[in-house]
């Protein structure tokens, strides 16, 4: 019968027992067999109970819950446990101390938690049970990896209420004699009164007194950049009107000064204007300007993609991931109402110009007209090869409830309908652009038949809009050449009459023989939009666009009055002046929305592409501003954003994160758009110097050890040469907004304790621990192992001398 209590630590190991009757059976082998048996019951590690035992009282005295877990730990009634708890303060370290009611060391660091160590130090105390009272939030250690052998109990207890100042939201670069505004994060616990203390560089800022709410509240303040300086450190310090914890009550951050190139603006003499009574460095150019490479802070455009070579397009796209800026702002020739669909440069841009999902969409009815002269064919890729892919796109964003025709034109007997008015199903489509390849060139250039044809398509239906495009590359002949006989066909009245039975006319004339005065007559007297496609490349961008001009009313000409977006570039207030009209686009899903239109249609928007930076800006300063443009903070605004846009990367851009006791130090190296590897850097801080390591490319990255007195910055370093600085940032993990009360719980349930109510009766149940009889065991194994060979050494002698008297009687 096994004795009460007894445990096994390792019962696998008694499987060993029956190899023991495999000893060969030679004298004395029963003394062997016992011996190693005696072993393998000590390798199963059995243990008995142990009576008596003493309990360990684990107080925390951190900053994060002051007094609280001291007046909960003396508000227990301990008459119920066995004889005075052993107390011990724990904070950064853990202190033995005479009762509960002693004071707390002044040696005692109060300014961070260590679970895990209290644990240690109960356990090497020799306690058999420990009650824990804290707010079960540690910035040290991991507690759940130090859990020791016996019960731990817990009682939780609330953190102190505390108002922190979490971050300082700053920009990365700024330029001499600029002014820079800051925004300081609060989180508060409660409501307070909370005064905040700015300064930047030497300048000692005028104090901020407000009341905030519990929860987050930005505070703003603004300076203006020292000139002579290659850096501004801005700090600030919080108070607040209840007595809490002030180790979270300042933040610091560093701003590069760096002298900027000029903004480049293209179109837009307004905004050039606003920026230059701002200091801002504006250089106004032409489109002729954009070419490579841009040595410029920033490029503002307003105008038509048609202005621009694809090579120019490219260029501005790629510009702004190597690090520059580009903004467009509105006007009647901006955004979808200048062609800039689908163009590299609206790949960048805060917006995309395709409103589909933003407006309700009337039934369109709409036919091409489509040169299909014998000229179309000259080129490589052909002029009628691009205008089919066109027509394509013009096809693939068609609805289903659309009505797309398409009628390709040379002479009388070649002219005729592709594809007649149909819905633009799947079925519809498939055939559509099946019809669109077949398409090749035939005869001359006679516009009126398919003009006349396609207008009477269109007056037979009940569309809500009803339009048509004409494509050309050369002169039409229409009542004059050997193509065509009779009158000369007046098409403006013809254009004329059909927009006033509600059908609206665009023409494109592409190549340098296209009969660009008629065409651009019919546009005008049509209702529609005129393109000149000089380079013929364009053909298929100029078709998307203007099925989505047409089709798609882009310019909102009500007056709007935006909606101001928490953003941390812009602080706009809630209301704001009206604008007369803006151009409708849609936001893009990784942008940042600052001003709100109509139909959640953005006015004011950034992006960050690449290592660059983008901005749009949907109204016009120089027509359709309205009240807005008079609002006095607008120059202001724009000028910050204009040098937001400006900010050129650094080569090495470090931050600092404090992730508990260790700083997690970044640093990504890029240096004209390509990533700079290889680097041996090494990051410094208080006192400790940690080599880097290359985890991606052009990215960096450490684990400094943060210790409770180190200041300042975090330095990188190439050899002998600072290439970065990095102020810390992240929230003090002391008094980080964790579950307390669930690690607290998850201690007590994996060691065997109990949750204990505050102010209730502490009575545990004290074991005195248990005695591990393994070494007992292994020092029977041994006596039993001497004893089997003292009994050999006698044995010999014996059978010795037998053997002798039976040699002497031979």
């Amino acid at each position: 019968m096994l004795p009460a209590g007894l445990q096994l630590g390792f019962p696998w190991a008694l499987l060993a027992l029956p190899l023991l009757l495999a000893l060969p059976r030679r004298p004395w082998w029963w003394l062997r067999a016992l011996a190693l048996a005696l072993l393998v019951v000590a390798l199963a590690q059995p243990s008995l109970p142990r009576a008596g035992g003493r309990v360990a009282l684990l107080v925390d005295v951190s900053d994060s819950v002051g007094s609280g877990a001291l007046a909960a730990a003396r508000a227990l009634d301990l008459r119920g446990s066995a004889g005075d708890p052993e107390v011990f303060y724990l904070a950064t370290d853990t202190a033995h101390v005479g009762g509960i009611a002693s004071d707390v060391p002044s040696v005692l660091d109060t300014g961070a938690t260590d679970l895990a160590r209290a644990l240690q130090v109960a356990a090497a105390s020799g306690v058999s049970r420990a009650l824990l009272v804290s707010d079960g939030v540690p910035s040290r250690g991991n507690v759940l990896d130090a859990l020791p052998t016996f019960p731990v109990d817990t009682l939780t207890v609330a953190q102190r209420p505390n108002v922190r100042l979490s971050q300082l939201l700053a920009p990365e670069q700024a330029a001499p004699g600029q002014r820079v505004q800051v925004v300081a994060v609060v989180d508060a616990d409660r409501p307070a009164r909370v005064t905040l203390r700015p300064s930047a560089g030497d300048q000692v800022l005028d104090p901020i007194t407000r009341d905030v709410p519990a929860g987050r509240t930005a505070l703003p303040f603004s300076f203006q950049v020292a000139e002579g300086s290659p850096s501004v450190t801005v700090d600030a310090t919080l108070n607040a009107d209840f007595p809490q914890p002030t180790a979270d009550d300042r933040q610091s951050t560093d701003i590069t000064v760096r002298t900027r190139p000029p903004v480049l603006v293209i179109g837009d003499p307004a905004l050039a204007q606003v920026l230059r009574t701002q200091g801002i460095d504006v250089r106004e150019g032409t489109v002729a300007d954009i070419q490579a490479p841009l040595r410029v802070g920033a490029v503002v455009l307003r105008g038509s993609a048609a202005d621009f070579t694809p090579g120019q397009l490219q260029l501005l796209a790629q510009y702004v991931q190597n690090g520059g800026g580009l903004w467009m702002t509105g006007g009647p020739h901006s955004f979808g109402l200048g062609g800039w669909y689908r163009t590299p440069v609206e790949d960048v841009l805060p917006v995309t110009t395709d409103v589909r999902t933003q407006v309700s969409l009337p039934q369109v009815a709409m036919v091409i007209v489509l040169d299909h002269s014998q000229s179309m064919s000259a080129g490589s890729p052909s002029k009628l090869e691009l205008a089919k892919q066109g027509a394509v796109k013009v096809v693939e964003l068609a609805y289903k409830d659309d009505l797309i025709g398409l009628i390709a034109f040379s002479d009388p007997a070649s002219t005729g309908w592709v594809f007649p008015l149909r819905q633009a199903t799947e079925r519809g489509k498939r055939e559509m652009l099946q019809g669109i390849l077949d398409i090749s060139t035939a005869g001359g250039t006679v516009l009126g038949p398919a003009y006349d044809e396609a207008l009477n398509a269109l007056r037979g239906t009940d569309a809500a809009v009803k339009h048509v495009i004409i494509l050309s590359d050369g002169k039409l002949y229409d009542g004059q050449g050997p193509f065509s006989s009779g009158p000369v066909t007046d098409f403006e009245a013809e254009a004329r009459a059909a927009r006033a039975a509600g059908i609206t006319t665009s023409t494109i004339a592409i190549g340098e023989a296209a009969d660009f005065e008629r065409l651009r007559a019919i546009a005008a007297a049509g209702g529609g939009r005129y393109y000149q496609a000089l380079d013929v490349s364009t053909l298929p961008s100029i078709f998307t666009n203007e099925a989505l001009t047409a089709t798609r009313k882009l310019l909102v000409e009500q007056p709007t009055a935006p909606i101001g977006r928490p953003n941390a570039l812009l602080q706009m207030p809630a209301t704001l002046p009206s604008v007369d009209a803006y151009v409708a686009t849609t936001l893009r899903s990784d942008a940042q929305e600052i001003l709100e239109g109509r139909r959640q249609e953005p006015i004011l928007a950034i992006r960050h592409v690449g290592l660059g930076r983008t901005a749009a800006l949907t109204t016009d300063l120089n027509q359709w501003a309205g009240a807005f443009g008079g609002w006095p903070a607008l120059p202001g605004d724009l000028a910050t954003l204009a040098r937001w846009l400006q900010a050129s990367p650094l080569v090495y851009q470090a931050r600092a994160t404090r992730d508990g006791g260790q700083l997690q130090v970044v640093v990504d190296a890029v240096q004209g758009g390509a990533y700079v590897n290889n680097k041996d850097l090494v990051a410094r801080y208080g006192g400790s110097a940690v080599a880097m390591e290359q985890v991606a490319p052009g990215r960096y990255q450490a684990d400094v050890p943060f210790g409770p007195d180190a200041t300042g910055s975090v330095v990188v370093s190439e050899g002998s040469e600072v290439v970065a600085r990095a102020r810390v940032a992240g929230p003090d993990p002391e008094f980080a907004d964790a579950d307390g009360a669930a690690l607290m719980a998850e201690i007590a349930t994996r060691t065997g304790g109990r949750v204990v109510t505050p102010g209730a009766t502490y009575a545990p149940t004290v074991g005195g621990g248990r005695r591990a009889l393994a070494p007992y065991l292994a020092a029977a194994a041994l006596a039993v192992f001497l004893l089997e060979l003292v009994a050999r050494r006698l044995a010999r002698p014996r059978s010795g001398r037998r053997d002798e008297r039976s040699a002497g009687a031979a």
